[in-house]
């Protein structure tokens, strides 16, 4: 097989398009173009592109990872489901293909030198949004919990990291029960708000706790 064309790409001029045998193969970075010696009539064997897009998808997998954390902190999971979609999303613009096996392998590379680098870390993830939550958006420890596995943490952290972060989630029900309903009074028989407050994540005995304490003295 042979490179037949290299184009520079009108987005991007450190970048090129390279053709094998007339047909789009990958782009590529212009240190990439250097780094395997690339130029027009140069012969590979399918090791030799195997191993050119293996490393040039490893490169943007790792800077497009780079920006999607710069935005705000992720988990692993959720950097791990970006960069599926990423590979699904540019299959035709950065490559024509690629073996399942090569793909996720880029993946676990790219997740594994995040790790390495420290800018992925579930227990951080963890602590940053139960904390922000607590300021900007508060929540029972069950809805906390919940939230947290959603976006990949796993359930003992989820947990402990809940139980160690909410000191007192029954102000956190009363401070979310005053901004919803103001001075308005409630009883055991208010299906209403009690349905509000479980779906706030608080449970019935700390419901009870509160409509005790607050409107039967």
């Amino acid at each position: 097989m042979k490179i037949t064309k290299l184009v520079s790409q009108r987005r991007d001029p450190n970048r090129v398009n390279m053709y094998i045998d007339e047909k789009f193969f990958c782009g590529l970075s212009l240190d990439n173009v250097a780094r395997f010696g690339i130029y027009v009539g140069k012969d590979l064997s399918d090791e030799d592109l195997e191993n050119i897009l293996f490393e040039e998808l490893k490169s943007r997998f790792f800077q497009r990872a780079m920006n999607y954390i710069s935005r705000s902190i992720k988990t692993e999971f959720q950097i791990t489901r970006y960069l599926k979609n990423l590979s699904f999303k540019k299959k035709g613009e950065w490559y024509t293909d690629i073996s399942n096996e090569n793909l996720e392998s880029i993946i676990e590379l790219t997740v594994k030198k995040l790790k390495e680098y420290g800018y992925i870390d579930d227990e951080e993830f963890a602590q940053q949004f139960i904390q922000s939550r607590i300021k900007n958006k508060p929540r029972g420890k069950l809805i906390l919990q919940s939230e947290l596995m959603s976006k990949g943490v796993e359930l003992n952290l989820a947990r402990e990291k809940v139980e160690e972060l909410v000191e007192d989630e029954y102000d956190m029900l009363r401070r979310i029960y005053l901004k919803k309903y103001g001075n308005e009074k409630m009883n055991l028989s208010d299906n209403k708000k009690i349905d509000f407050l479980r779906r706030k994540g608080f449970n019935w005995d700390l419901i009870n706790q509160f409509i005790n304490n607050e409107f039967t003295n």
